[in-house]
This record gives structure tokens, C-alpha cells and sequence, in this order.
């Protein structure tokens, strides 16, 4: 088994992913500042895992004398941000210093303590707008917000530094991933998560546009899957982009049918894609990974951990 890292380890894909680590018998180390993360979703791997509570922006803490619980790391999961388009676009410095120089730092920490391979969880949102689906990872990325730039610009520095230090990374490009967990306080959140609130209290789901724009809708436990793949990935070549989708075209209209539930539209946001879907054919040829939830099932087990809240 081998020792790993999860920066962004308390956020809902990162405990997601030290959950799953950890039941496979991984020595994990979870850095995070807690900014946005919530130590309670690690509960379930709390004495099982090493925490360091560290934001990645202060580099010389973490750089100038690397901590003796990260040495002899294998591999490095780098999900530290502060995600969110409308976040990105309120804050565009403050969200580029994490998204951007955080990752600059994970990547100059993984160098250092010459780690197997550095696995970067960027986002489908570096696609934008395209004349053609599904997306296929040799698309030129069209940003459309500064959040889907700072995850474009990451991936330029992992290929970058594999590249220049022979240091191997996989990119993974995630596609709208949803699941028990998601639920988060503040300002910031995903659509599953306002629509849930917006039934407990009794208000129409809010739809931006008309309401026929996709996404490929990807369950946890699927994404999770793909990305532990990624540690036993035999590959020689030393830089990967993969795409974790579902591979299929759901209209957000059909998604708000789903939660059975009166709607109300407003007017469309500029910053946002207009259609996603997935290529998945390159997951499932190098990875073997194959989605197994979909969103009729997803939705369905969404809702009842919801009720059990």
C-alpha cells in the first residue's frame, strides 16, 4: 500500500476520495486549511488518516522545510481550491491565488519529495463553449469564466513540470459530480444543493435560461473510482488528460423533473457553458473505468440521503 496525500482533503470530492483511500488500505495525509472544507465529512476516516492543517498559498511554511510526515510520499491528489464559477467571478484575485498558486505549490511539493506520479482533479468547465459533442480531451479549451481559467492554467504547469522534471501527471477533467456529501453553508453552492434547500422551503428550483442546456451529470462514487484508478495506472507516457463523465447529454429541465417539483426561470448567466458531454473512450480504454450510477438512480439516492440529513 502506499502513502498518499489529498490536498483539499475535507472538501466533498476530497473525502469522497480519503474515504475510498483509506478503505483500500492507503496511508493518507490530508492537507487543507479548512477555508471552505468541513472536518466533519472526514469523520469516518478521522483516526485512520494525519492531518495537516496548512493552506497551500503560504508556500514557505510548506516548502522552505517540508513537514517529516510528508516524506516518502508516493503519489499526491491535488483538489485544493476554492471552487465555484460565481465565486471566481466575485473574487477573481483571491480565487486565482488559490486555484492557480496553490497548485503551482503542490506541484513544486511533489518535485521535491519525488513522488510516483502527481494527479490534478481540473474540471470539465476548461472546455466552455464547443461547436461539437461529446468533448474529446484534444479539444483547444474556450474558458468562458475565471474559475474554468484557473483550472486551465493548472493544467499548463502539470504539463509543464512533467515536462521539464520528468515528473509524471495525470490530469482528470470531472464532469458535474454530485452525491451524498455535497451539502455545503455559505454563499457558494452546487445546483443540487440550492434545489434541495429551495424543497425544504417550499419555493420553486430556480432555472437560469431556458432551462434546455446540458450536462453530464457524473455520481460520486463513479468519479471516485476513476480517479483511485489513477494510482495504478501503468503508463508510460508521463502527462495524461482524462475525462470522468457519464457520457450523457441531460437537459436541466429533464434534471428538475426528476426532483418532482415546481420550477421558476430566470434570466440565462452569460458565464456558463451551454451543452456537456463527456468522451469517456479514453477512460475506459487506459483506465478500464466505467460509470455505473445514472442520474434517474443518482437523483434517487441523492434525495434519501438528503431526508436522512
Amino acid at each position: 500500500m502506499s502513502k498518499i496525500i489529498v490536498t483539499g482533503g475535507a472538501g466533498f470530492i476530497g473525502s469522497h476520495l480519503v474515504d475510498e483511500l483509506v478503505n483500500l488500505g492507503h496511508q493518507v495525509i490530508v492537507i487543507d486549511d479548512f477555508s471552505t472544507g468541513n472536518i466533519e465529512r472526514l469523520n469516518n476516516s478521522k483516526s485512520k488518516i494525519k492531518i495537516l492543517r496548512q493552506s497551500l498559498n503560504q508556500e514557505a511554511a510548506l516548502l522552505k522545510k517540508i513537514p517529516a510526515i510528508l516524506e516518502d510520499t508516493e503519489f499526491i491528489f491535488h483538489l485544493a481550491a476554492l471552487p465555484r464559477i460565481e465565486r471566481s467571478i466575485v473574487d477573481p484575485l483571491g480565487t486565482h491565488d488559490a486555484n492557480v498558486n496553490g497548485t503551482l505549490v503542490a506541484l513544486e511539493l511533489s518535485k521535491r519529495l519525488k513522488a510516483k506520479r502527481f494527479i490534478f482533479v481540473s474540471s470539465s468547465s476548461v472546455y466552455g463553449n464547443q461547436e461539437k459533442l461529446p468533448l474529446t480531451e484534444d479539444l483547444i479549451p474556450n474558458p468562458q469564466n475565471p474559475y474554468a481559467l484557473h483550472k486551465l492554467l493548472g493544467e499548463h504547469y502539470c504539463r509543464l513540470y512533467a515536462q521539464l522534471y520528468k515528473m509524471p501527471v495525470i490530469v482528470f477533467r470531472l464532469f458535474n459530480v454530485y452525491g451524498p456529501g455535497m451539502f455545503s453553508k455559505g454563499s457558494y453552492k452546487l445546483v443540487f444543493t440550492k434545489w434541495l434547500e429551495q424543497i425544504e422551503s417550499n419555493i420553486p428550483l430556480t432555472i437560469f435560461g431556458s432551462g434546455k442546456q446540458t450536462r453530464d451529470f457524473t455520481y460520486i462514487a463513479d468519479s471516485i473510482d476513476g480517479l483511485v484508478r489513477g494510482i495504478k495506472l501503468d503508463d508510460k507516457k508521463i502527462f495524461e488528460i482524462i475525462n470522468l463523465g457519464y457520457g450523457r447529454q441531460i437537459e436541466v429541465n429533464y434534471l428538475a423533473k426528476l426532483f418532482n417539483h415546481p420550477t421558476q426561470y430566470l434570466p440565462e448567466r452569460g458565464y456558463e457553458e451551454k451543452f456537456k458531454q463527456a468522451d469517456i473512450r479514453k477512460a475506459k480504454n487506459i483506465l478500464g473505468w466505467e460509470p455505473k450510477i445514472s442520474i434517474e438512480k443518482g437523483v434517487k439516492m441523492l434525495l434519501k440521503d438528503y431526508l436522512n440529513h
